[in-house]
């Protein structure tokens, strides 16, 4: 069954375009990640699906229920939405977590209870009796999301829910999706940065560039301005040479698989040669994916073998390389 359902939504602030999406479906169940640059539109959508904004026009089903002023408030209470800079009351840690579930009236002991359970389940017992102006930024996420949890959603959205964690509370709530992702328990909605984090973590990767959905999961897509007389795409980092063919483009991908790694620079036909640091390795099956930051960040999927070849570890200074047909543009 479709979780959501989207058509001709638009949402327009100040007469500024900041989202203009024609159809998109999500279905009960998944686990799907928004990825894009700042400023894309991604925050808004998530405050259009988690019922807080009105679209500017066209409507959102949300199975089966077109929501309306009407019930929007209804529906509201059906999602847990986690934002980015979330806002916690100036009281104890227990009762943030306990708010939701006070003001649906549920009775002090159960919801005492309830909250326990959910705040020993994200590790934060030593929290629990402090007040919400001495926790840290990440603390203030956690506890969010712990705020979120307890009133047992059927969809959990987040609005980039990694970017001021710990790197221990990362993995922690990696799991935490891949639990939630591996029972069905709940439809989860995430926006981030990391398109590898995505693609690892995700049923389904969309992509939002200047307030339009890019259904495919296309991996190290980059915006920039293509200059026509030499064919070039620039992003603002770097500068990329592109196929003769294309006339005109504001969006391109390359898919990981066409990216090569090498630990010195290649003499060979590959027009687009940078250089750059390791900053991720990701295990996939019989691959490896690295993430290269080379002005830009760049994910290239490897064969173990080549990984062991290559002998990669964080940080080391790699030549990541493609040829100008490998880009597709979008």
């Amino acid at each position: 069954m479709n979780l959501y359902s989207l058509h001709n939504l638009g949402y327009q602030y100040e007469g500024r375009k900041i989202l203009d999406i024609e159809h998109f479906t999500f279905d009960e169940g998944q686990t799907l990640a928004l990825v894009g640059p700042n400023g894309a539109g991604k925050s808004t959508l998530l405050n259009l699906l988690a019922f807080l904004t009105r679209p500017s026009r066209g409507e959102i089903v949300f199975m089966g229920q077109t929501a309306t002023d009407r019930n929007r408030a209804q529906l509201r209470r059906r999602v847990g939405y986690v934002q980015q800079n979330p806002y916690l009351f100036n009281s104890t840690v227990l009762e943030n977590v306990e708010l939701g579930l006070k003001l649906r009236h549920v009775n002090r002991e159960l919801r005492r209870e309830r909250a326990m359970n959910v705040v020993e389940q994200l590790g934060l017992e030593h929290l629990a009796p402090r007040r919400a102006h001495e926790l840290s930024g990440g603390e203030v996420q956690k506890v969010a999301l712990a705020r979120a949890l307890v009133l047992e959603p059927e969809v959990l959205i987040m609005d980039e829910p990694f970017t001021y964690l710990d790197k221990r509370f990362v993995q922690e709530l990696e799991q935490i999706i891949v639990t939630i992702r591996e029972n069905r328990a709940q439809s989860i909605l995430f926006s981030s940065h990391d398109q590898m984090r995505a693609r690892v973590l995700a049923d389904r990767v969309c992509s939002i560039i200047n307030g339009k959905l890019i259904m495919e999961s296309s991996i190290n897509l980059l915006y920039g301005l293509f200059r026509k007389e030499d064919k070039i795409f620039d992003t603002g980092r770097i500068r990329i040479h592109t196929p003769d063919d294309i006339e005109e483009c504001k969006l391109i991908a390359i898919e990981p698989d066409q990216i090569v790694l090498s630990r010195q620079k290649l003499d060979s036909s590959m027009r687009n040669s940078f250089q750059g640091k390791v900053k991720a390795l990701h295990m996939q099956g019989k691959h490896i994916e690295v993430t290269v930051d080379v002005g830009e960040l760049f994910h290239s999927t490897i064969t173990r073998a080549a990984h062991d070849e290559l002998g990669l570890t964080l940080e080391d200074t790699i030549w990541l390389s493609f040829k100008s047909s490998a880009i597709k543009t979008l």
